[in-house]
């Protein structure tokens, strides 16, 4: 990954996502490189030049002190379209930097993260008991499209270290890849003692969908790629088979009654919208 310092202009942005009224982003790009990432849509990511590029916004802890002198944010988001704890965050500090001053003004925050680089920054997190961790792990089948994440020992081990200083958590299972990730995958990767359970069902405008169908053909054969392939053929093969899984799930939960399940499933024609409730539980 080359690395570009660059000035950025704004450290708080608004966002829709419900998690928060603002979000930070203090990197641009991601050296996890999931084939599947979100983030690759998003229009200051899909125009560069250079895919292989991190953006460091060396100037961001600056620029979020002169914004907080107008703006009071009920909540900030961290991670939104980037990974705040990346390999570059061990060089650069910028996250450590906007935590310390998120901290320092008392607002709360919400991060989403895959990093088992987050362990350094458990007492800084811990200092606000409003704060919340969504932390992602992934059903083993699948992390051959996460290219460069933590291992999913290492998630698991700093799940656990996340617990022993009593930080809000949530373990966030995404994408659910249809055929790929199987409810049988779940069962062995979910932490025990986990209070909070979401599961976000796979959609094909979430990334390279086409990059994506490869790397599995290359993986697991044809027919797999076939398979998969069908469900996002059309609106309806896509909510037949995601609302199986949401059946299934309730039935699933049935094994882990102290549980809070949720499940996220984006409309069909769009990845995002701001009516993406990640507070309903699944009942």
């Amino acid at each position: 990954m080359d690395i570009k310092l660059i000035n950025t202009q704004k450290a708080l942005s608004p966002t829709q996502i419900t998690l928060a009224d603002f979000c930070i982003n203090p990197y641009r790009g991601c050296e996890f490189s999931c084939l599947y990432c979100y983030s690759q849509e998003n229009k200051n990511i899909k125009n560069r030049k250079n895919l292989q590029e991190i953006g460091v916004k060396i100037n961001i802890e600056e620029v979020l002190r002169r914004q907080l002198k107008f703006i009071n944010p009920k909540r900030v988001l961290l991670g939104s379209i980037t990974e705040c704890f990346q390999y570059a965050e061990l060089k650069y500090r910028l996250s450590e930097k906007v935590l310390k001053t998120l901290n320092e003004f008392g607002i709360p925050y919400t991060i989403l993260t895959k990093s088992h680089l987050i362990k350094e920054y458990l007492g800084l997190i811990a200092k606000n008991k409003q704060n919340k961790i969504y932390f992602t792990i992934n059903c083993e089948p699948i992390k051959f499209l996460e290219l460069k994440s933590s291992t999913l020992a290492q998630q698991i081990k700093t799940i656990n270290e996340i617990r022993k200083v009593n930080i809000d958590l949530r373990i966030h299972v995404g994408p659910f890849v249809p055929y790929l990730s199987t409810l049988d995958e779940l069962k062995k990767i979910i932490p025990p003692g986990t209070k909070e359970l979401d599961i976000e069902f796979y959609h094909h405008k979430m990334g390279n969908f086409e990059k994506i169908l490869t790397a599995i053909e290359n993986n697991f054969g044809q027919e797999l790629k076939a398979k998969i392939s069908s469900v996002y053929e059309n609106k309806n093969n896509y909510l037949k088979f995601s609302n199986k899984l949401k059946n299934d799930l309730i039935n699933f939960k049935q094994n882990f009654n102290d549980i809070s399940l949720f499940y996220i499933v984006p409309d069909f024609d769009v990845f995002y919208n701001k009516n993406i409730d990640y507070e309903r539980k699944l009942e």
